[in-house]
């Protein structure tokens, strides 16, 4: 294991605990490294900085466990892509109009690329993904298959200057060192072009009833960004905040039960009914916690 610090204040100094670590023996799991798994509870110990309000795990896995673990994660959510690609296009949708340009999308932990289908349908020219799990790359349309990296995104892997929108879909809360990221995605964008993370809100009403309940509070999420936090860390790294915002989403009611902290065996009995009702496929939009941001990088507004 090694320890953190508060990625806004490089500092462990103003660390308040809020709930200690629950990862018993077994916890390193591919199961429980893969996407859109049912929540367990099992958490690294989080923390708090006093100063900022940025929320992290501490003490984590090592980055190369944490890869190998990434690499071995299935995809258990092909059917539910459907839902969250609808709801990831409607937020590019309103980006198109910042943009100086459509040459190159990329999208960071794209899966089986979903994702990068529908934007080829928004015009862009050339559409890549990054994604470390093999099996979810495994499953990748033909028309996006070639341009998925699967590898960790980190720096290198593609050239300065050349993508004019970078994306992140519920990924950025898995990122151990998000400055590094952050500074890689603005080498790799275009002057004057954008990024759009989705990702979960710690300041949702939502997870702050919930507390130690909330799904987001799993061993996947190193750390948990709200509102305010988020715009921070951008600004920090060089982006101009042009939005940041709550996000609705819309899936059916099974998969709404399905990542409520319901008691397990209430789970196991129910699910498989209300799946096939229905009720169950009846489509709910909702702001569930989860937040948005829009933002561009510096290096154009002081060009």
């Amino acid at each position: 294991m090694i320890r953190t610090q508060c990625a806004i204040c490089d500092t462990d100094a103003w660390d308040w605990e809020l709930y200690p670590e629950t990862l018993g023996a077994d916890a390193a799991t591919y199961e429980r490294f893969s996407a859109r798994r049912i929540p367990d509870g099992v958490h690294y110990r989080l923390v708090r900085c006093r100063k900022c309000g940025l929320v992290r795990s501490d003490p984590i896995l090592p980055d190369s466990e944490l890869a190998r673990l990434y690499q071995g994660s299935s995809l258990i959510y092909a059917e539910e892509s459907t839902y969250a690609g609808a709801t990831y296009a409607r937020y590019l949708r309103e980006c198109l109009d910042l943009l100086p340009t459509r040459d190159r999308l990329l999208e960071i932990g794209c899966g089986s690329g979903f994702f990068l289908e529908r934007a080829l349908a928004f015009g862009f020219a050339e559409v890549y993904g990054v994604e470390p799990s093999r099996e979810a790359l495994q499953h990748a349309a033909p028309a996006v298959r070639s341009r998925i990296q699967n590898e960790v995104f980190r720096e290198g892997l593609f050239p300065p200057d050349h993508f004019s929108l970078v994306c992140a879909f519920q990924v950025f809360d898995h990122m151990a060192d998000p400055n590094a990221v952050l500074q890689a995605c603005r080498r790799i964008l275009h002057p004057g072009c954008l990024a759009l993370f989705i990702n979960h809100d710690a300041g949702a009403w939502t997870n702050r009833i919930l507390g130690e309940r909330s799904p987001i509070v799993d061993i996947e999420h190193i750390y948990l960004y709200d509102q305010r936090t988020m715009a921070r860390i951008f600004r920090k790294n060089g982006f101009q905040v042009l939005r940041v915002f709550s996000v609705t989403n819309s899936y059916p009611l099974y998969y709404w039960c399905r990542m409520a902290p319901l008691p397990a065996n209430l789970k196991r009995k129910l699910l498989p009914r209300l799946k096939q009702s229905r009720l169950g496929r009846t489509i709910l939009p909702w702001k569930a916690g989860n937040l948005g941001i829009v933002a561009r990088s510096a290096d154009a507004v002081q060009a």
